[in-house]
């Protein structure tokens, strides 16, 4: 389903646009040859049919060797060209603070620590046996910055009980040791049942 499929030429003589639909091979022909054409002169936009499939063309500038031939065709989805705002992001963040009785954000997984701290994190919630979600930051910028923004903490891992912010490693070492963080887990035992 394409609205309005468009396809143009930038300053830097490369064609960028999204791929939306089913590629035809002879409309692929036809867009292929604009591209190249497109690269010496920009006009050779008003060619392009409106209904075309989005596509993005890499055509090769003066300074290589293969001047002027156009390049494969670059497919991309529309996803890659989502950006998610801060905003979103927070409302992420705080859909997983909300759902998770305990909510460990860290580098890697409970499975795989990708991190010192976030594997000594893993094994403090690991010794009182309970269920915890995970959340790999190393997986997702936007999580990765924007938890940081979230609780104000300038660090991974980030440990949430109950919805609270509790800190980082080194923190869940205090509160592991003084045993405060076992009426915590032991807390939000009671709430998951």
């Amino acid at each position: 389903s394409t609205a309005n499929p468009t396809f143009h030429i930038t300053s830097s003589g490369t064609a960028r646009s999204l791929v939306t639909s089913t590629m035809v091979r002879s409309t692929l022909s036809l867009l292929a040859a604009t591209a190249a054409v497109a690269a010496f002169a920009p006009s050779a936009n008003a060619f392009v049919p409106s209904n075309a499939p989005r596509l993005a063309f890499a055509v090769a500038p003066a300074s290589d060797d293969r001047c002027g031939r156009v390049l494969a065709p670059l497919r991309m989805s529309e996803e890659e060209f989502f950006q998610e705002t801060p905003e979103m992001t927070k409302e992420r963040i705080e859909s997983l603070v909300e759902t998770h009785p305990v909510l460990l954000f860290m580098k890697g997984s409970k499975i795989f620590p990708q991190c010192g701290f976030s594997n000594t994190a893993t094994q403090i919630l690991q010794s009182f046996n309970i269920d915890f979600h995970t959340v790999d930051v190393l997986a997702d910028e936007n999580i990765r910055q924007g938890i940081k923004d979230f609780s104000q903490w300038p660090t991974i891992p980030q440990l949430y009980v109950a919805g609270e912010f509790i800190g980082g490693s080194d923190i869940m070492i205090e509160l592991y040791q003084s045993g405060e963080m076992g009426e915590m887990i032991e807390k939000a035992k009671a709430d998951m049942m």
